[in-house]
């Protein structure tokens, strides 16, 4: 049944100054509460885009939660004041992506109109929100120019339109017949999780006058995307990446950073380099920018300056040993502020500009997003989370390191319900490296009582779980489990070696990793039955699940979510191209079939005895329907019990982003699985 959404009032709530800390898990306070359960997902907010007014004395963001039938979610754009109320902003359910004019004096934000986004613009001090766009293309993303009287516009367009083909569209007009359904391709590169086969559309920039309502195209090109747009503070150039090697859609992965001057409309190649350039961010009223760069995949993503015309790049982040994301300029231009993962946490990290020097600003276990800084530079705004709170948005005063908490939409839900706090643990791996990964307790955990346990797989095999807020295991904890789960090799966060030790060995370090944990933690934890483990992993974790049940059948049941079963299928079948393929496994299948098929679990699906409940969606393009239809297939013929639960219309991403309906369907139905076999 679903729950009705509970209404938040948030007009009266007031800024809070708080340390941020795990919450308080001791069984005499989490005796007199409830666990989570799957429909509670319905009641949970999240925030993103926080933006500081020009005078840094007021807040814009958008909160987001599930829409009355739990059909969907609703965006709505909230408003922080000077003296820390809280309040609406807008009064759609469709909004997002706020921004100020240069002025303060206004808002722009997209909202969604008969399905297709349009641009708003509303006065800061409130009134109605006005149309100002009505466009027919896509619109990726937008920014002010400096002047207030346009707006930078990324439209996705088709390649007919950049080449003028009249004749297309007579054509088209004089054609009586029905238009025939099919698709055609050409490129590698076809098909992307979350948009089906791809068009011939390409994104662009667009100046949009707001008077004159008039587009005037910036850049074209029929095989490449102008990407992540920013504009000088005199309103000069505008700052892109893309890919113009023509073979962006048969899976080269180069992008360069190029400047577009608005007077001459000559572009400028800024980056040359056969790999990624990307995210670039203008230092305040300088010519140095600085920009993201990675060599390749299981290589490391740096921080690289250019100071200025003339200069050479100079990688700030060279010896950090972390992946560096989008970074923030200080407003005295010494310091870009950014995050990366650590250690089972996402932190904050400041870089000097001249000594390229690394400092951790907050060490605490969470995960930190939607990093924004203030024009003055006297403070950081984001949101923060662990694994015991939802997503808050706070703000890090840098002059004192003061942090205050600004919203409050999830408390009350915090104060109703019990959680289970991760704990780290490391151990030592057969290769001698340290490995970290993580235990929930079940609530009202009593040491002389003997407990079920999960393993739960990560995704990946890059990323990284542990200081964040997963819903899941909350609710697998509720339920009386111990949850384990590791951040294997392949993982994020713990320097490049680690991240690297997985490629082209699927199947290998990644599974080792996994079962070592596991018996670590089982023979320092006599409260963990053994008799009763059960196992779960959604994408390469589901790869794993398959995996694993192939080798043992130590556990009593396994779900496997949006798996691969068969390595030589999935190669031909999903979204990323053979060049990607040939990276993950030394070669093609023609070249080295072996290291496909010997790594595939379908291979070894005749020694299954696991009984195995299969979860996947019929519009995954990362790992096809297919994946876990042949796994269904072999373990029907090998007789072992299984059953499949498809998800119509969803995706790759349906655990994180999916229908609310579909998402806490998918936690009942794994739950119901392993207490079916938890006898």
């Amino acid at each position: 049944m679903i729950k009705k959404l509970k209404s938040v009032s948030s007009s009266s709530l007031v800024l809070l100054s708080v340390a941020i800390g795990t919450w308080q898990t001791g069984v005499a306070a989490q005796q007199d509460k409830t666990g989570l359960v799957p429909e509670d997902y319905f009641d949970f907010v999240y925030m993103n885009s926080p933006r500081i007014s020009p005078n840094n004395d007021a807040i814009l963001f958008v909160k987001q939660t599930v829409n009355e039938d739990a059909s969907g979610r609703d965006n709505q754009i909230y408003k922080i004041n000077k003296h820390g109320v809280v309040s609406e902003f807008t009064q759609g359910k469709s909004d997002w992506s706020p921004k100020w004019s240069k002025d303060g004096r206004q808002v722009a934000f997209i909202r969604a109109v008969d399905g297709v986004s349009q641009i708003f613009v509303m006065h800061t001090d409130g009134g109605e929100a006005k149309q100002i766009t009505s466009l027919s293309h896509d619109l990726s993303s937008f920014e002010w120019f400096p002047s207030g009287d346009k707006l930078l516009l990324s439209l996705n367009v088709s390649n007919a339109e950049m080449t003028e083909d009249k004749n297309a569209d007579e054509q088209k007009t004089c054609r009586k017949r029905a238009e025939p359904d099919t698709v055609v391709v050409k490129n590698a590169k076809y098909i992307s999780n979350g948009s089906g086969y791809l068009s011939d559309e390409r994104t662009h920039l667009f100046e949009y006058d707001i008077k004159t309502q008039s587009l005037n195209q910036l850049t074209s090109g029929t095989s490449w995307n102008a990407q992540g747009p920013v504009i000088s503070d005199n309103g000069a150039y505008i700052y892109y990446h893309a890919n113009k090697t023509g073979r962006a859609y048969e899976g080269n992965e180069n992008s360069d950073i190029y400047r577009l001057e608005l007077a001459s409309k000559n572009v400028t190649q800024i980056t040359h380099h056969p790999h990624s350039q990307y995210s670039t961010a203008l230092a305040p009223n300088s010519e140095a920018l600085v920009y993201l760069h990675s060599e390749d995949t299981y290589e490391q993503t740096d921080l690289m300056l250019l100071a200025g015309k003339g200069k050479k790049p100079f990688n700030l982040t060279k010896n950090f040993d972390r992946n560096a994301t989008p970074a923030i300029w200080s407003a005295d231009n010494k310091h870009l502020y950014f995050t990366a993962n650590d250690h089972g946490a996402k932190r904050l990290f400041s870089v000097a500009v001249k000594s390229g020097k690394v400092t951790k600003l907050l060490d605490k276990n969470q995960k930190i997003d939607n990093l924004t800084a203030s024009q003055d530079g006297r403070f950081l705004v984001f949101t923060a989370e662990s694994s015991t709170e939802l997503p808050e948005l706070y703000r890090l005063d840098l002059n004192n390191n003061k942090l205050s908490k600004l919203t409050t939409f999830n408390d009350k839900l915090r104060t109703e319900k019990a959680v289970s706090a991760a704990q780290d643990v490391w151990f030592i791996n057969d290769k001698g490296m340290r490995v970290q990964g993580f235990v929930h307790k079940p609530l009202n955990f009593d040491k002389n009582k003997s407990y079920p346990v999960i393993l739960n797989i990560k995704g990946g095999p890059g990323g990284m779980w542990g200081h964040q807020w997963f819903f899941e295991n909350q609710m697998y904890a509720a339920q009386g489990y111990a949850v384990v789960y590791v951040n294997y090799r392949g993982s994020g966060g713990y320097g490049i070696k680690h991240s690297q030790a997985v490629r082209k060995d699927y199947g290998g370090a990644d599974y080792q990793d996994n079962i070592q944990f596991l018996d670590n933690i089982l023979a320092k934890n006599t409260w963990m039955d053994k008799d009763k483990l059960f196992i779960t992993g959604g994408s390469h974790g589901g790869f794993l699940t398959n995996w694993i049940t192939t080798k043992t059948d130590r556990f009593k049941a396994a779900v496997t979510q949006r798996s691969v079963s068969s390595w030589v299928s999935e190669a031909g079948t999903q979204e990323y191209t053979p060049s990607q393929m040939t990276k993950e496994f030394g070669g093609h299948l023609w070249n080295n079939f072996d290291a496909y098929w010997d790594r595939s679990p379908l291979k070894y699906a005749n020694k299954v005895s696991t009984p195995t409940l299969i979860i996947h969606s019929d519009a995954d393009m990362i790992t096809p329907i297919g994946q876990g239809q042949e796994w269904f297939y072999a373990l029907k013929v090998n007789e072992v019990p299984v059953e499949m639960v498809v998800f119509k219309g969803e995706t790759h991403s349906l655990s994180r982003t999916g229908k609310p309906t579909n998402l806490v369907a998918r936690i009942e139905h794994i739950l119901d699985w392993f207490e079916r076999y938890n006898q």
